[in-house]
């Protein structure tokens, strides 16, 4: 069968290609590694679409790009390169590593309660019935020179009656003496300066004793009714001051080094609109908590308008001096392990190596680099994460290679 010369020469390049490839006719593909010459093609658009030959992608249908893989040093756990269309389609992003300064900075959360070293706490110091009681809940607000309560006691009767029979007979030099333990007496009982005043003017002792607040605030206990019998064992009512608060914040482990009584923070109630409220670090606590493995720390607050009411949530900021002049790169290049922690380096245009670092202080979306990079190398800051687990595939691939039997 002839074919015409036309049709012939349409049909050679189809031939050329057909022909098979010799020894000496051999040529790298492009990007591949001349000494290991493993190449593996994946789609720029879906990275789980890896082929061992080009092609096109089954989804897209855009060209497979070659990736090369090969093993790293001890430092690096692992090396892959990457075309320069590859790292666009991945949009990798890559900074220098610097020096900065680092302000120590924490952001957490805390929730305001009652300064509990300034609660009065009262319990009658006899024993006998509640004649009258002024607060009926908890939560309700009193002044200082409230009445609180009025008490019937025998006890607090005959310390009255002993102390009139003093002052209304003379017994000479030894009667200021008298007087001023009698007073006393009666004080160490509980009853106010105004109620022993009033004595004194009318000679007359008081059967039901009335007890005032020493102090302005809000009645957080309240543990007794009308009537009751009570004993100095009974806490009757705790008040407490809302003009000073404490705030407990939570700081985790890693967090907390840094942290010294007396530093600055500010406090924001968001819901109350209250902003940059400034207290100071009152108190570390000793103990981590053991389930969310963070630590407790007090912040003294002052509240004199008394808009803030414990129970309150609050966004804490604690601030600390600069550390300076210290390496440091983007947190989000920062990839977190169980035993170390990874940064991808740039190693040339289209080369990347997987390096381990150790890491200090973060703040301000730095992290501190103590050991494992120099000042002026590129880190990816984006993409990242398929990088590295190329490149620990890569690794264990290299591995197997090396000892074909360690999977038997």
């Amino acid at each position: 069968m002839k074919f015409p010369t036309t049709a012939l020469l349409l049909m050679l390049p189809l031939l050329v290609l057909a022909l098979p490839v010799t020894g000496s006719q051999t040529e790298h593909v492009a990007g591949e590694d001349p000494v290991t010459g493993q190449i593996q093609y994946v789609c720029p658009m879906h990275s789980h679409i890896v082929k061992d030959h080009p092609g096109q992608c089954p989804i897209c249908g855009m060209d497979l790009e070659p990736v090369i893989r090969s093993v790293g040093s001890d430092d690096n756990q692992g090396q892959i390169t990457v075309s320069g269309q590859m790292q666009q389609a991945m949009s990798l992003v890559t900074e220098p590593v610097r020096r900065d300064d680092l302000w120590k900075y924490i952001q957490t959360l805390g929730t305001a309660t009652f300064d509990e070293a300034d609660i009065s706490h009262i319990h009658p110091r006899v024993s006998g019935w509640l004649e009258s009681l002024t607060p009926h809940a908890v939560g309700e607000p009193v002044e200082k020179g409230e009445l609180l309560f009025t008490l019937y006691s025998p006890e607090l009767v005959v310390a009255q009656d002993d102390y009139l029979q003093v002052l209304q007979h003379n017994n000479g030099r030894n009667q200021q003496r008298m007087l001023q333990q009698g007073r006393l007496r009666l004080k160490l009982l509980g009853i106010d300066d105004e109620v022993i005043k009033q004595l004194e003017d009318t000679g007359q002792s008081l059967y039901t004793v009335p007890f005032y607040a020493k102090r302005s605030g809000v009645i957080t206990e309240l543990n007794v009714r009308h009537g009751m019998y009570v004993t100095p064992d009974i806490e009757m009512l705790a008040i407490a001051d809302l003009s000073k608060l404490w705030v407990i914040a939570d700081v985790f482990e890693n967090q907390f080094d840094w942290l010294e009584e007396g530093r600055p923070a500010s406090i924001h109630f968001s819901g109350i609109g209250v902003h940059d409220a400034e207290a100071t670090i009152d108190y570390i606590y000793p103990q981590l908590d053991p389930v969310t493995r963070s630590l407790k720390v007090r912040l003294k607050l002052d509240n004199p308008l008394r808009r803030i009411k414990a129970g309150m949530t609050a966004r804490v900021e604690i601030f600390g001096g600069p550390l300076r002049d210290v390496l440091v790169v983007s947190s989000s290049a920062v990839i977190r392990g169980a035993d170390s922690d990874r940064v991808v380096v740039q190693t040339d245009d289209n080369a990347f190596a997987v390096r381990r670092v150790e890491t200090g202080m973060q703040a301000q979306g730095k992290t501190e680099i103590l050991h494992g990079l120099s000042e002026g190398e590129r880190v990816v800051t984006s993409g990242q994460f398929l990088l590295d687990s190329e490149a620990s595939l890569a690794g264990g691939l290299g591995r197997l290679d090396a000892d074909p039997h360690a999977g038997h």
